[in-house]
C-alpha cells in the first residue's frame, strides 16, 4: 500500500514540475522538488496572485526568493483581477530595470489602470530620463576635458609660466562657448571647474587663477591627471620616469 502511494505521489511530483518548467528533468529530481515546493510556499503566500503570475515573477527575479516575494506583494497590494496582475506585471518588465515601482504604480494609477496609457507615458518618463543623463554626460565631458588640458600642460610643461595661470575671462568664454554647443549647464560646469583648480593646486587671486606651488607637485598633479583619465597603474610609472628624465636632461 505504501509503494503505491509512493509511487503516485512521485507521478503527481512529476506532473508540477512538467507544469511549471515545461519538461521534467529526471536526472536532477531534487532540485526540481525543491524548487516546486518553493513555489508551492509562494503560492500559499500570496493567494490572490495567480499561478503563472507567480512563475513568471520566479523566474524573472532568477529564483531569489526575497526578490519574487517584493514583487508579488507589491502585485498584491495594486491589483484585484488576473488581467490587472498580466498588466502591471508587463509594465514592471519593460520598465522595472529604468525606473522605480513607485513611479510605474504613481503612471499606472494615474491613467485608470489603462495599459496602453500607462505604457506610452512611462516610455516618454524613460525619453526624458536618457535626456537628463545624457546632458549629465555632457557636462562632465567638458569638465573632463578641460581638467586633462589644464594638468597635461603643467605635467609636459613645467617650468613654463603661462600653464601655471589661468584668466577667468578667458575660461569663462570657452566653457561659455563649449556649454552652448553641447547644451550643457554652464553654471554647473564652471563652478565644477574651480572645484577641480583648487584640488589640483590652484588659488584664486583677483579672480584669476594661479598655480600655487614654486615647484609642480608631481606625483599629486599626476594622481589627478590619472583619476580623470581613469588610467592603468603602470603608465603611472612609465609616464613619471619620462618625466624624471626630461627633467633632468
Amino acid at each position: 500500500m505504501n509503494s503505491t502511494c509512493d509511487y503516485y505521489s512521485q507521478e503527481h511530483k512529476k506532473k508540477l514540475v512538467k507544469t511549471f518548467f515545461g519538461k521534467f528533468k529526471i536526472k536532477k529530481p531534487k532540485k526540481g522538488f525543491i524548487f516546486i515546493i518553493m513555489l508551492e510556499q509562494l503560492q500559499q503566500t500570496f493567494p490572490k496572485i495567480d499561478q503563472e503570475i507567480v512563475l513568471y515573477a520566479w523566474k524573472k527575479c532568477n529564483e531569489n526568493v526575497e526578490e519574487t516575494k517584493a514583487i508579488l506583494t507589491w502585485l498584491t497590494e495594486n491589483t484585484t483581477n488576473l488581467q490587472q496582475q498580466r498588466y502591471l506585471m508587463r509594465l514592471f518588465d519593460n520598465f522595472g530595470y529604468r525606473l522605480e515601482k513607485t513611479t510605474i504604480l504613481q503612471t499606472w494609477t494615474n491613467y485608470n489602470q489603462i495599459f496602453i496609457d500607462t505604457y506610452d507615458e512611462l516610455e516618454k518618463i524613460c525619453a526624458t530620463s536618457n535626456l537628463n543623463e545624457s546632458q549629465e554626460e555632457n557636462e562632465l565631458k567638458i569638465g573632463r576635458e578641460m581638467c586633462l588640458h589644464i594638468l597635461w600642460n603643467i605635467l609636459k610643461y613645467p617650468k613654463h609660466i603661462k600653464y601655471r595661470q589661468i584668466h577667468k575671462q578667458a575660461l569663462y568664454n570657452y566653457l561659455s562657448k563649449k556649454c552652448h554647443t553641447l547644451c550643457a549647464d554652464f553654471d554647473q560646469v564652471f563652478i565644477g571647474i574651480e572645484v577641480d583648480l583648487q584640488n589640483i593646486g590652484f588659488k584664486k587671486e583677483n579672480d584669476n587663477w594661479y598655480y600655487q606651488y614654486d615647484h609642480i607637485q608631481l606625483l599629486h598633479l599626476w594622481e589627478c591627471y590619472r583619476s580623470v583619465l581613469n588610467l592603468q597603474p603602470m603608465y603611472f610609472y612609465v609616464f613619471i620616469l619620462l618625466l624624471l628624465i626630461k627633467q633632468m636632461i
